[in-house]
């Protein structure tokens, strides 16, 4: 897939995932704080998405790259560690709901993927920070 394609595939999944968290919102029984929370959370996700994919039409038509060699390998190291942590996480959280079950605590199954999918994307984010400037420190001394 040519770097033109791939902008063009991310712009359309950000409109998808809005336009799906906008229904989501509009058809919802009661709107309450957790999906406005969710709903809010999607548009600056999406909001940050836009500004990526802005960002690589400029380089783009500037002649750079998408992403070179140091950056795929970043990505995928963060990929893999946040892999790793995100599981356990999750094992914890399950072990957690296991131990409460016998308490009246109640959380839906869409609020509780939410959650999921948010601390899954902020610990990848935070590799990812973590490591181009832990190289980048290190590329510069």
């Amino acid at each position: 897939m040519n770097e033109i394609t791939r902008v063009r595939v991310m712009m359309a999944i950000a409109a998808i995932v809005l336009l799906a968290s906008g229904l989501f919102v509009l058809l919802a029984e009661g709107v309450n704080v957790w999906s406005m929370v969710m709903f809010l959370t999607v548009v600056a996700i999406a909001a940050v998405a836009l500004v990526l994919v802005v960002r690589a039409l400029s380089d783009l038509r500037s002649g750079f790259p998408i992403q070179d060699e140091r950056s795929k390998a970043l990505n995928a190291k963060a990929g893999y560690y946040s892999f790793y942590l995100s599981m356990y996480l999750t094992l914890a959280l399950a072990v957690v709901f296991i131990l409460l079950e016998d308490r009246e605590m109640t959380l839906p199954n869409s609020e509780l993927l939410f959650i999921v999918v948010v601390i899954m994307g902020s610990i990848h984010i935070a590799f990812s920070t973590y490591l181009s400037r832990r190289k980048s420190r290190g590329s510069s001394s």
